[in-house]
């Protein structure tokens, strides 16, 4: 592809918008929550509007995968480091879209009376999204890692290293919704805050790759 083309930008944008596909819940949510429910809840089997916000969440996953895999040949191929995080990014969309095939039993957060069956269903995405937490963790680390290696006086490494730093501090900050009230009840706020970070990285992602031509 030619210089400055914005194709690896688009292709991020485009990422970063499925990726935060929350934001419709006012249009196609019966119930909806901010600040108390998870994302997933969206799709979870008793509510009425499941199917699509599995849908959604299935293609945000495969959308996030082929973005990255989209990266290698661009920001991989000089290094190692970024390419394994790439690869590492490849994974957390896979495992997003996993947990999309499957939905929670009950939405937690927009149901007072659900109570999780840990069916396999259950069992299966919990498994998902704790694995895809930690391949989005290692894809920040290795990515920005190996972007300061590569350009040491270039700000890619160096913003990678720091919004994948605020974004794990978030997750970990709403891990502590299990144990605190206060959190629990913004726990919603704090993991769409997470998927926006995720989104603005995806765009930096492209903006660096066309700039690599």
């Amino acid at each position: 592809m030619a210089r400055g083309r914005p194709h690896a930008l688009i292709a991020g944008i485009g990422a970063a918008l499925l990726c935060n596909y929350w934001v419709l819940e006012g249009l196609l949510a019966r119930r909806t929550d901010l600040d108390d429910s998870w994302i997933s809840d969206l799709a979870a089997r008793t509510q009425t509007s499941d199917w699509r916000f599995a849908l959604l969440q299935i293609a945000s996953g495969l959308a996030l995968a082929g973005f990255a895999w989209l990266l290698l040949p661009r920001l991989g191929a000089p290094s190692p480091t970024v390419r394994r995080g790439l690869l590492a990014l490849v994974a957390s969309g896979l495992l997003a879209a996993l947990g999309g095939v499957a939905p929670l039993s009950c939405a937690e957060g927009l149901e007072a009376s659900c109570s999780l069956e840990y069916d396999p269903l259950d069992l299966l995405h919990a498994g998902a999204n704790l694995a895809e937490i930690a391949a989005t963790a290692l894809a920040f680390g290795l990515v920005g890692a190996g972007l300061r290696r590569l350009a040491p006086r270039r700000a890619a490494g160096a913003a990678t290293l720091a919004i994948g730093t605020v974004w794990l501090g978030l997750i970990a900050l709403t891990g502590l919704s299990y144990l605190s009230a206060d959190v629990n009840s913004v726990k919603g706020l704090l993991q769409r805050a997470d998927q926006l970070l995720l989104g603005a990285w995806l765009i930096l992602l492209g903006t660096w790759a066309d700039r690599r031509g």
